[in-house]
């Protein structure tokens, strides 16, 4: 969802940036299907709703992936100015600005009194993060942006040694050790450090750099093996009601990590030599990537929630897949036109 670093297109990047954006709206697709209809689900359905959405949590990580391979680079000055007048304007002004868009789609679609008390919960929404749930990662953003100048000097001056020493830290104190803690194994060791998600900014940088070296078959049986888990747990979770599992899908889960690494390794890398045309239409949605993550949800609502439109129901699988890329294109039609206005194109 970030620009290049250069005005080179890496469409590498661009493909991971497509399939990210389309993995999101099949995860919060499936997942409000879900929510709107889970009552009438068999148990197989439900297992199978469950796998879908958790073999797509890699999604969220790949951006901030890309983020990290692009904006860690030593070559890429970023200048306070920059960093407070681009970054961190455009997630502050997007973030503002969708939620009152969110706030006047409920108070329409229910019927909500018009008026400044209205205005004002679209503000406390904005400031407390209780707007729509998939706005949470423009927080992240904005706060891995603040802390971006000291992630790039340790990128810059650090070993390769010493920043696979980092990964490890990272994925044994955020990782391993609170998941053996959900299965009631207390450890008394930590590090001040809450969050994976610098993680995957670094990792990102790494594998990009070529610090962190991801071979294609590697990077495929990563992939596979951790999406096979995933699925394969996701059904004994459900079938034997164990809460507990829920980590194994987390952004921190070790299986969500590997499956992250594998599928940035295998896209950035992907051959695009010899394919302008389809380089030419993955640019195109690529650059649209952004709105499309912040807008679909819209679509979701209105077609799930409000149209009473239930694809389990109706095509099952190829009414899930239909309600999807319909959903993505939309959502890519609307950006593409919004981003010819002057001013809209620096937000979305």
């Amino acid at each position: 969802m970030m620009t290049n670093s250069s005005t080179k297109t890496i469409y590498g990047f661009s493909y991971l940036r497509v399939a990210a954006c389309l993995a999101i709206v099949t995860l919060h697709t499936v997942y409000a299907a879900n929510v709107y209809f889970g009552d009438t689900l068999s148990a197989r359905q439900n297992a199978l709703s469950r796998m879908v959405e958790n073999c797509m949590m890699w999604a969220v990580p790949s951006f901030l992936m890309i983020t990290g391979a692009l904006l860690l680079d030593t070559e890429k000055e970023i200048t306070f100015k920059k960093l407070f007048g681009k970054y961190i304007w455009r997630m502050v002004t997007a973030l503002f600005v969708f939620t009152m868009i969110f706030r006047a789609f409920d108070m329409i679609m229910d019927e909500e009194a018009m008026g400044w008390r209205a205005v004002l919960q679209g503000v406390q929404e904005f400031f407390t993060d209780s707007s729509w749930g998939h706005l949470w990662y423009l927080y992240l953003l904005i706060g891995l942006y603040l802390l971006l100048p000291f992630y790039k000097r340790i990128a810059a001056h650090s070993t390769g040694r010493e920043l696979r020493y980092l990964l490890i830290i990272y994925v044994v104190f955020l990782s391993l050790l609170p998941l053996i803690e959900a299965w009631g194994i207390n450890c008394g060791f930590y590090i001040c450090g809450a969050l994976i998600y610098p993680f995957y900014l670094f990792c990102g940088y790494m594998i990009h750099q070529s610090i962190l070296r991801v071979r294609t078959a590697a990077a495929w049986r990563l992939t596979a093996v951790s999406t096979v888990l995933i699925a394969v747990l996701t059904k004994v979770r459900w079938d034997t009601g164990m809460e507990l599992m829920e980590a194994f899908w987390s952004y921190s889960s070790i299986l969500v990590i590997l499956q992250t690494v594998g599928i940035f390794a295998l896209l950035e890398n992907w051959k695009t030599e010899g394919k302008p045309r389809l380089n030419w239409i993955i640019e195109k949605l690529d650059n649209c990537s952004f709105g499309v993550y912040l807008i679909h949800m819209i679509f979701v609502r209105l077609v799930l929630r409000y149209g009473g439109f239930d694809p389990y129901e109706h095509g099952g699988f190829l009414g899930f897949m239909a309600l999807i890329i319909g959903i993505f294109m939309v959502s890519f039609a609307i950006i593409w036109g919004l981003k010819k206005i002057p001013g809209v194109k620096r937000v979305l």
